[in-house]
């Protein structure tokens, strides 16, 4: 992982689960980052007690000081030195606002790193430029904000065979500034440039299509929902869609934690490919942690709001444009939304007729 700090003011805003964590291993070797965060009692616990992060291996746990703004905060800066790095961690929901918040406080040449679940780069561009837009496709990296200044990491931390942040510019070239964020990202987690990043997106996009939603609206955990056979084959028709949804877009799909062609295969009713498909999903169950719960899911428990408009909603929508079949999607995306506002409890039953 990186050695020597980079000499450049960053801003995380929204210390949860991804941006606390990276923002913390930051920290810890000396780089220059504000956290900036909308939670006042999380903010306040990380002013007086310092960023816990707990991971899996308990070697690897560790607390450090930080700095942390609440987002009535932000004014302030404008007595600074401008911010060179803004890394937006925030929910997809909250990205143009969040983006706005920073913007008249970057340098002129500052630039914004979608860190997020979702496909937000597009709307970070339509504030700030093109120009100024990176995106990190986070893989691999499960976390939960549990508490006030406390960050429960629950996968192990990456190694270079498994990388956990691929981090590419709009126009898939590799830059000086792009080799600068990956260093800094390296910092946290094994990372590294990408030439394709809205094929490393979609692919990205396509794991969290298959599992946050299922889990938001069953209630499982991620190893309940992939030992549950009904909720593991809706999970596996989910991904095929939506890898031939991105497959129409003309993406280049990569790996993601399952091979594209397999995934796509075993949800149309491939019996060797469902096979296969199905013993690697079982064999992840062994590795991850039995709390780890994915963001939506957690987002239910927490009583507020999903992601699920950015992600199976997104799935759904281009499925229309690209006239490929992505009606499960949909289906999902309104039950989700149904189980967010108090509608419906969290069930497998929810489920059971998709």
């Amino acid at each position: 992982m990186g050695e020597m700090t980079v000499g450049k003011r960053i801003v995380v805003v929204g210390a949860g689960a991804i941006g606390g964590s990276i923002g913390a291993n930051m920290v810890r070797v000396g780089e220059d980052v504000t956290f900036v965060d909308g939670w006042a009692e999380h903010v306040q616990a990380m002013r007086r007690d310092g960023l816990a992060i707990d991971c899996v291996e308990s070697s690897a746990s560790f607390r450090v000081p930080v700095r942390a703004l609440h987002i009535s905060d932000v004014p302030q800066l404008i007595r600074e030195e401008p911010i060179d790095i803004a890394l937006i961690s925030v929910k997809a929901y909250d990205t143009e606002w969040a983006t706005q918040l920073m913007l008249p406080y970057m340098a002129p040449d500052g630039v914004f790193v979608s860190v997020q679940n979702g496909i937000n780069e597009e709307r970070i561009a339509a504030i700030v430029g093109w120009g100024r837009v990176m995106g990190c496709a986070v893989g691999g990296i499960g976390g939960e904000l549990m508490a006030p200044g406390l960050v429960l990491r629950t996968t192990p931390v990456g190694n270079r065979q498994r990388v956990g942040l691929k981090v590419g510019e709009v126009h898939g070239r590799i830059t000086g500034r792009l080799e600068l964020v990956r260093s800094l990202l390296d910092h946290a987690e094994p990372a590294v440039a990408i030439t394709n990043l809205w094929g490393v997106r979609w692919s990205k996009l396509i794991i969290n299509a298959m599992r946050n939603g299922v889990s938001a609206v069953t209630g499982q955990s991620g190893n309940e929902r992939d030992t549950n056979e009904m909720t593991r084959w809706l999970s596996i028709r989910l991904g095929s869609q939506a890898v031939r949804v991105g497959q129409a877009m003309g993406l280049s799909l990569e790996y993601a934690g399952h091979d594209i062609d397999t995934l796509a295969r075993a949800g149309e009713g491939d019996k060797e490919a469902l096979a296969a498909l199905t013993a690697q999903i079982l064999q992840l169950c062994t590795t991850r942690d039995d709390n780890q719960r994915p963001s939506m899911g957690q987002d239910i428990r927490k009583g507020r709001r999903t992601e699920t408009d950015f992600i199976n909603g997104l799935v759904a929508d281009r499925g229309v444009e690209v006239g490929v079949d992505a009606t499960l999607h949909a289906r999902l995306n309104e039950l989700v939304k149904r189980v967010e506002r108090g509608q419906a409890k969290p069930s497998p039953d929810l489920v059971a007729d998709l």
